[in-house]
């Protein structure tokens, strides 16, 4: 039993979540239809993984920014670490049907060890909202691209005005979280719903003291770290708008160049359509279906919206791969646990 007991741990569960949807993922596609594309891609897929190794060490530096504040547990996790968790955390996500489920539960357990549980999960959460918010002023972005460049008919029209204002009321019921914190807002939230009422509100009442503190951590990095907050809000959005570059080089490997705001647009729409289809398991059909209706709006043949699709899904599972494999390694770096800086600390005392 002990042994057993040595074996389950979290990172384990995570782990072998994400190969079980690594390994469902290869056969929905199918090994010869992966090896066709990866042929017809040829040396472009290179630049196209390069453009997610970027884009993840552009999300380590938001999570720096959100939790560096200059006190002595932010100073314990360097970039190399941090860089690693958010890749496998990102990997957790594309393998989960409901991707926050998995990989921020993941990255706060990583992250406790090195800055404690408060930090750890005020940082999370402050990153996954300025995740969302990044996205919400992406396609907000993409609507306006989209009213000059697609042609209105269809009900484009009723679609694009209905986006626009979802992202709207988002950003500002985010905003308001940034300003007041939102994690007691979300256990008093959760706390109405049937079957989960009582427990949440156990959990709720023994970590009161903890969630306040939570709170006002999210709420301190706008109140008091403007330029902090923007710099990371600016970071992701800007993240968006670069991962762009991968549907920009499959249309290079496919020998029909195009432009960079289509690139947007294909990028946004599919990514729109994948969120609001958020329970599928791995987005499996979602972002297909996005590819597909934002191809036959620009005026793209449907044979390159199956074919972009598939390079982008063939990615997705080599990062997924390699998120996974990397949760094991020990990266020395001068990282430094909780544990071990408090070690150090008794040591030094005379």
């Amino acid at each position: 039993m002990a042994k057993l007991k040595k074996y389950i741990t979290t990172q384990n569960v995570f782990l072998v979540i994400g190969l079980t949807a690594t390994v469902i993922m290869i056969k929905e596609i199918g090994i010869s239809i992966i090896l066709d594309n990866l042929k017809q891609t040829g040396w472009w897929f290179l630049p196209i993984l390069l453009v997610w190794a970027v884009a993840y060490a552009l999300n380590t530096v938001s999570t720096l920014l959100i939790f560096k504040d200059g006190s002595p547990e932010s100073r314990n996790i360097k970039f190399p670490m941090l860089y690693k968790i958010t890749i496998s955390s990102f990997a957790i996500n594309s393998a989960t049907p409901i991707g926050l489920a998995g990989g921020e539960p993941y990255k706060i357990m990583e992250l406790k060890q090195y800055i404690g549980v408060t930090k750890a999960t005020s940082s999370v959460i402050l990153f996954s909202m300025m995740h969302i918010v990044a996205h919400c002023f992406f396609w907000m972005i993409s609507v306006l691209l989209a009213v000059l460049y697609i042609p209105m008919k269809d009900g484009w029209t009723t679609l694009l005005i209905s986006i626009f204002i979802v992202c709207i009321a988002l950003t500002y019921i985010f905003f308001m979280g940034y300003r007041k914190g939102l994690a007691m807002k979300c256990m008093n939230f959760l706390g109405k719903v049937p079957f989960l009422k009582k427990r949440i509100m156990n959990i709720r009442d023994e970590n009161k003291e903890k969630i306040e503190i939570i709170d006002q951590q999210i709420a301190s990095l706008h109140g008091k770290h403007k330029r902090r907050f923007y710099l990371a809000l600016g970071n992701e959005l800007f993240i968006r708008i670069f991962t762009c570059a991968e549907i920009y080089f499959c249309f290079m490997a496919l020998g029909h160049p195009t432009s960079y705001i289509n690139c947007i647009l294909i990028m946004a729409f599919a990514s729109l359509f994948a969120n609001i289809l958020f329970f599928s398991p791995m987005q499996l059909g979602t972002r297909e279906g996005g590819f597909m209706i934002i191809f036959s709006a620009l005026g793209f043949t449907s044979a390159f919206g199956i074919s972009i699709s598939f390079v982008t899904r063939i990615r997705e599972l080599i990062w997924m791969f390699f998120g996974m494999a990397i949760m094991k390694v020990t990266i020395k770096d001068g990282s430094k646990k909780l544990t071990e800086v408090n070690k150090e600390a008794n040591t030094e005392k005379p």
